[in-house]
């Protein structure tokens, strides 16, 4: 009699773990498929917008157009001394890092949008240079590009890149996207009625910032005359990412049947659990 009771409690047991396992397993396929996190890219989400503090020292980059850190300003800037040399290394790295690995359209372009506003001669000797913006993957420059951007406000670099067999895909553990820029550049020294004024260097890159933008109307809270600017001085990098299907036919990857199949493994498990106690009944009962 006790393999009619073992067997059935065994069974029920088996199918309820099982059962448990497979909405369990069920559950954080939604979840990871559901949530969206909009700081990391996609094929609809491709934008990595450039952010930093109120010296761009850090600055950093992500592929949602907001961030409460920041500069309530909407740029970082950096200011020489008199005549003196300002140099300028900012490497503005994505934050929070790549998640997940990503692929390139092979043809299309990476379209890099940098607004500034420059004061400086960068042709003086030895120590000054011509802005200078690399792409990078990590800790490599992947391409970088010289400008003779000059001196004045509202300097707009446009670089287009074009994405080769190379930078099509970007690994999510060695390739973090982010913006470098280097400059140096010399103040001036003017000399008016008898009196030397310097004229200091001065560097400075605007950031995404929702006052930079046609969304946002004149005088709107938080905004001023120095915020107000007009959509072209969001700072961007616009990447053509493949959707995910695109993606995993060009990288050669895709999900495995274990993947595919949630619970499989426990089905095999307590399926075993369940012959075993089969067994054991008919044992007990023979006994």
């Amino acid at each position: 009699m006790r393999r009619t009771t073992l067997v059935p409690a065994a069974l029920a047991l088996a199918l309820l773990m099982l059962t448990s396992s497979i909405v369990t397993a069920g559950g954080d396929v939604t979840v990871m498929q559901g949530a969206v996190n909009t700081e990391q890219p996609s094929a609809e989400n491709n934008t990595f917008n450039i952010f930093g503090r109120p010296n761009a020292e850090p600055c950093w980059g992500h592929f949602n157009n907001t961030d409460a850190d920041n500069s309530n300003t909407g740029y970082g800037e950096k200011e020489g001394s008199g005549s003196s040399v300002l140099q300028i290394d900012w490497n503005c790295r994505m934050d929070p890092v790549l998640q997940d690995t990503f692929a390139l359209k092979e043809g299309e372009n990476i379209e890099v949008h940098l607004a500034l506003d420059i004061s400086g001669d960068a042709n003086c000797q030895n120590q000054c240079e011509n802005l200078n913006v690399s792409l990078m993957r990590g800790s490599v420059e992947a391409v970088t590009q010289e400008f003779n951007a000059g001196e004045g406000d509202s300097i707009m670099i446009d670089w287009v890149i074009p994405v080769t067999e190379d930078l099509v895909p970007w690994n999510r553990t060695d390739d973090n996207p982010g913006i470098k820029i280097t400059w140096a550049g010399q103040g001036q020294d003017s000399a008016w009625a008898g009196l030397v004024q310097g004229q200091p260097a001065s560097f400075r890159l605007y950031y995404t910032h929702p006052c930079h933008s046609d969304t946002t109307p004149p005088q709107e809270a938080n905004c001023n005359s120095d915020t107000e600017k007009p959509a072209n001085h969001n700072s961007t990098v616009t990447f053509p990412i493949l959707n995910q299907t695109e993606a995993e036919d060009v990288l050669d990857t895709g999900s495995g049947n274990e993947e595919e199949t949630p619970g499989f493994g426990a089905i095999v498990g307590l399926g075993g659990l369940a012959a075993a106690a089969w067994m054991r009944g008919g044992r007990e009962e023979d006994e």
